[in-house]
């Protein structure tokens, strides 16, 4: 036990240096597996860093170019029937934040529970998990109800004073 705690302390040593050489300071931060996010709320910055076989390897979600962030689940297939007998809960095989940047062309995907790897008696707390950042997230990106061309649309018809229909 006292092994899991000493690895455990390395990622977070690992995380607050490389927090200070980006010049990051997080307000909060969670253990995903062998990932940790990490949030600096002022510079609106999503620090993930994953350390695999002793290497470390991390990057930043740029929250303000950010225009959506969802909750994606996966599920296996399902047999006419099956639901009967399971609940949906049993085909699940993954859970995802996903963050859409302006650019349609890219999306970052960012796992909170996969089946393989994480137990069915901690799908409710990485469930939780996920949608609690999920809504922290959007908060801090103003995108909770509204996307980057609402927005636009918006502001032009203010300064208009007339809304546009495209």
């Amino acid at each position: 036990m006292k092994n899991n705690n000493t690895r455990a302390g390395n990622k977070y040593l690992q995380l607050s240096e490389l927090g200070s050489k980006l010049n990051l300071s997080f307000s909060s931060h969670l253990g995903l597996g062998n990932k940790i996010i990490a949030l600096d709320g002022l510079k609106k910055k999503l620090l993930v860093v994953e350390i695999k076989n002793g290497s470390t390897h991390s990057y930043i979600v740029e929250l303000d170019q950010v225009e959506t962030i969802s909750i994606k689940k996966t599920y296996s297939s399902i047999k006419p029937g099956e639901l009967n007998k399971k609940g949906l809960r049993a085909f699940l095989k993954s859970i995802y934040l996903q963050f859409e940047y302006c650019n349609k062309n890219k999306k970052i995907v960012l796992p909170f529970y996969e089946r393989e790897t994480d137990g069915l008696r901690d799908l409710s707390t990485l469930e939780r998990n996920a949608m609690n950042w999920q809504m922290i997230l959007s908060k801090m990106t103003n995108t909770q109800n509204i996307s980057l061309n609402e927005k636009r649309q918006l502001l032009s018809a203010g300064s208009a004073g007339t809304v546009k229909n495209d």
